[in-house]
């Protein structure tokens, strides 16, 4: 009896040792899985590469060089500048021919328009520039001192006509030209200094509500003074572009205006659809956008000058 009592110990001994040896093994187990399992904060993993970055980024002490896996810095985007000053161009003689206008309207710039009426092209040309939302101005004609060896053209107003003669001649032109908010001078150095004669047109322009810019052919113009009297909301040219037909000496030119002061009166450029003339505007149209010159339309400084006091 004792015997059998002894051997059942000794079993109950050996299966307790078994049971406790597994037990350790086990948990021992268990805790090398667990360590295995266990991945280091994102923000910790973070840091590490910015580390492994920076060492990429160190030059090689053997060679003094950066390794070719140096990561590629981007430079931040500049934004554009904000206009700083603004300018009109205005490109005169449209209507003899489609391809120039077509070729100006590739520019992606507020040019103004100033069409000739009664030619081939002055209705659609000015259809055109509607449809393109730029804007357009009558380009009138007037008699010039060197009448009748220059001769203005169609539709042109002359100091001999009478008031209804000046009237109804206007109206023609305006008729062949659609969509115009304003007017300006093709010649006229005779007929921009008769004072009697520039005030019917002036009158007539206020009541249809066009405003007149003075391509200042000469120098004894009346346009302030009859402006004044009429309250016609009016400008002046203070830069031509191409009186020399030279690419280098119109894109000097347009340099000259994004560098001068704005001054008081309106920045107002006139030029012709020569291909020397579109060339250079195009050539200078980013430029003027790095300096910070907008070009705007004409109407835009005309009305603004106006409302500041001006006439």
């Amino acid at each position: 009896m004792k015997k059998k009592n002894k051997n059942y110990l000794t079993a109950v001994l050996i299966a307790l040792i078994v049971l406790s040896v597994a037990a350790i093994a086990y948990v021992i187990m268990f805790h090398r899985e667990e360590a295995v399992v266990v991945k280091a904060p994102p923000v910790q993993k973070k840091q590490a590469d910015r580390l492994k970055a920076v060492v990429k980024e160190k030059p090689s002490p053997a060679t003094g060089k950066v390794p070719k896996s140096e990561p590629v810095v981007m430079a931040k985007a500049v934004p554009p500048r904000l206009p700083e000053k603004e300018v009109v161009i205005i490109i005169d003689d449209i209507g003899h021919d489609m391809k120039p206008l077509r070729d100006l309207l590739l520019i992606d710039a507020d040019i103004t328009f100033a069409i000739l009426p009664l030619l081939r092209h002055s209705r659609e040309a000015a259809e055109t520039l509607h449809k393109a939302h730029r804007e357009t101005l009558l380009h009138l004609p007037m008699e010039p001192l060197s009448y009748p060896d220059d001769q203005p053209g169609s539709g042109a107003l002359f100091t001999a006509m009478n008031e209804s003669e000046i009237i109804f001649q206007l109206e023609k032109n305006l008729a062949s030209v659609p969509y115009v908010a304003g007017v300006n001078n093709h010649m006229g150095s005779k007929f921009m200094t008769d004072e009697v004669k520039l005030t019917p047109v002036f009158k007539h322009l206020k009541k249809k509500d066009l405003f007149f810019v003075d391509s200042r052919t000469t120098p004894s113009s009346k346009t302030s003074l009859v402006a004044g009297k009429v309250h016609l909301a009016v400008a002046s040219r203070r830069v031509f572009l191409d009186n020399e037909r030279n690419y280098n000496k119109i894109y000097q030119i347009l340099l000259d205006v994004a560098e001068s002061p704005a001054g008081k009166s309106p920045m107002i450029v006139i030029g012709h659809p020569y291909p020397e003339t579109i060339r250079a505007i195009k050539d200078v149209h980013q430029v003027f956008r790095e300096k910070g010159v907008l070009i705007v339309p004409v109407s835009k400084l005309v009305r603004n000058k106006t409302s500041e006091g001006a006439s």
